[in-house]
């Protein structure tokens, strides 16, 4: 079993036979329909659809920017006078790479000459769907880096672009299909109509996207940035590898990470040049000191009175009890597994086609009856090759949409790996002091009247990260100053003596009555006072009358390192060091 329990699948290289690592980068390309329906602006909010969805794009590369991402994106107008492909009424304004400052201004200039009715790229110039799909393969294919998913997210409010004839919607069709077949993922997010009526995706985007998905339009900006960033980062796949079932029934399936960025390398610098240190290890003979080859290298282990040679492919195959590979162990009652039983991160696992064709099929047919009789699978997974592997339990989890029909929670299984007995230890608690009845029910009777009817935790955010990422987004974008946050977590202090001034105070009396005192070990220490105590003792010369107590905390006040084990003498060198 291996000794850290991360994802075994991230960050690694393999490619081959039944089982291949994927690249965790994405590529989004976010198209803008320049159309004149998208460029009127809205008569409630006056923003128009194209600034919305503007907003929405410059929102996603602000979070990519601060979070340190590696993604590739870009930004593609269509429906413009100016070109910057082969094709009329196609203009790339953002090429497809990772995001940086001057994104972020281009996208937030570009969008306040919308608002402003200036549109120095044209509007309402007739395009090709069929040539917008071309450009964006085009830009996919002359990416340099190995990107893991690739995605065309189209903003439009436009149910059928104009002036499409029979010959263009086959042609677009069949480009669709083709980019479908090469990985590449289109994504339709439509925008309100200008007369409010439904966005139809029947009359033409379904023949482009056959499984998409239907959801309200919206006019909120946040609202739209949330839905592009559930599009844009629904899984990072990390892994592609066989599901076996039995030895005459295997799958294919993806493994995906969910949550989190892919790791950055850690690079060693010299500490004189700044340049990456580059690190060789060479095995050499102890006479005369010659370097050995990799198969001049053997190892040995003491059997008896004999020595027993092994060289390094027999270590490495006696390191190999299976194939690599996902095998289904049985079933338990989903009851059986416990919190405590999830040893790290989980991986989540879905259907692939494209090693075995019908995959699909038999995935969602075995979670659908382990959702129904509330089991769960254990499997015997080996991420790679070299590696023992572990015993792991499948979590099924179906498709969660909200009221917009947005997906909030995709349809797979949850591949938690399992601790042995001996990773199990048992806690020992000592014993509290119960409450007595009268004390419960003031906790109660207080706890009902501050209860919120409608509270949700999404409601609050928290000041302390919410002002960290507006440093971070200060800095990245250079900006002058740093906004401040509002902190909406701070008790409305008024309102709560108001409607449960009684009850607090009758809680206060019941669980702290008269000459209750605190104690000792729930006191705060009283740093201020040690530390004003040890710089007066200092100055008179006194220090070695403090007690050791106090010098030790003063320590820890000031986080003055000394070891656990120093006596008296050590502390006061110590402290007289530190103050020189």
């Amino acid at each position: 079993m291996d000794s850290e329990f991360g994802d075994p699948f991230e960050n690694e290289v393999e490619e081959g036979g039944s089982f291949s690592f994927i690249s965790s980068l994405n590529g989004t390309l976010c198209v803008v329909d320049c159309s004149e329906e998208m460029l009127v602006k809205d008569s409630e909010t006056g923003v128009s659809r194209a600034v919305l969805a503007l907003e929405a794009i410059k929102a996603t590369y602000c979070n990519k920017l601060i979070s340190g991402s590696l993604d590739h994106l870009g930004v593609i107008l269509c429906g413009t006078d100016t070109k910057t492909s082969d094709y009329d009424g196609i203009h790339v304004l953002l090429p497809l790479d990772t995001p940086d400052k001057n994104c972020v201004e281009v996208l937030q200039k570009t969008s306040n000459e919308f608002t402003a009715g200036k549109f120095q790229f044209g509007r309402g110039q007739v395009y090709s769907p069929y040539h917008l799909l071309w450009t964006c393969n085009s830009i996919f294919t002359s990416c340099v880096k190995k990107l893991g998913t690739r995605l065309v997210m189209i903003f439009t409010n436009v149910s059928e672009p104009h002036n499409l004839d029979a010959k263009t919607r086959q042609l677009a069709t069949t480009k669709a299909r083709d980019m479908s077949e090469l990985g590449i993922t289109i994504s339709i997010i439509p925008l309100p109509t200008l007369d409010g009526s439904q966005f139809d995706v029947e009359k033409f985007y379904s023949a482009l996207v056959p499984d998409h998905e239907v959801t309200n339009p919206t006019n909120d900006i946040e609202d739209l940035s949330m839905r592009v960033h559930r599009r844009e980062s629904k899984v990072r796949m990390t892994a592609s590898i066989n599901f076996v079932v039995n030895p005459e029934l295997t799958i294919g399936v993806q493994c995906c990470n969910l949550f989190g960025e892919p790791a950055a390398k850690h690079i060693n610098l010299c500490s004189k040049t700044n340049q990456p240190v580059v690190t060789v290890s060479s095995v050499v003979r102890e006479t005369d000191r010659s370097v050995l080859l990799p198969h001049e290298v053997y190892k040995s282990c003491k059997f008896g009175s004999e020595t027993v040679i092994f060289s390094k492919d027999d270590v490495e195959q006696m390191k190999v009890r299976s194939d690599k590979g996902i095998y289904l162990i049985g079933f338990r009652p989903a009851g059986d597994i416990k919190f405590h039983h999830v040893a790290g991160k989980s991986t989540f696992i879905r259907p692939s086609e494209t090693v075995y064709n019908g995959s699909t099929d038999f995935f969602v047919a075995l979670l659908t009856r382990l959702q129904a009789r509330e089991k769960v699978g254990l499997v015997h997974c080996v991420p790679r090759e070299g590696t023992p592997g572990y015993i792991g339990a499948l979590i099924p989890q179906l498709e969660e949409r909200d009221e917009d029909n947005e997906q909030i929670r995709p349809m797979g299984f949850h591949l938690i790996r399992l601790p042995f007995a001996d990773d199990i230890r048992k806690l020992n608690y000592e014993p509290s002091i119960e409450p007595n009845p009268a004390q419960v029910d003031a906790a109660k009777s207080l706890i009902l009247k501050l209860k919120a009817k409608q509270f949700s935790a999404n409601l609050l955010d928290n000041p302390e990260v919410m002002q960290f990422n507006k440093t971070l987004e200060a800095i990245a974008l250079e900006k002058d100053r740093i906004e401040e946050t509002e902190d909406s977590t701070k008790p409305d202090v008024e309102s709560m003596n108001k409607r449960a001034g009684k009850e607090m105070s009758k809680f206060n009396d019941v669980a702290f009555p008269a000459g209750y005192s605190i104690p000792d070990e729930c006191k705060k220490p009283d740093y201020k006072r040690v530390i004003t105590l040890v710089q007066n003792r200092n100055r008179e010369g006194t220090l070695a009358k403090v007690s050791v107590a106090d010098l030790k905390l003063y320590c820890q006040g000031v986080r003055l390192k000394v070891p656990s084990s120093a006596k008296k003498g050590d502390l006061v060198d110590a402290v007289k060091k530190f103050l020189g």
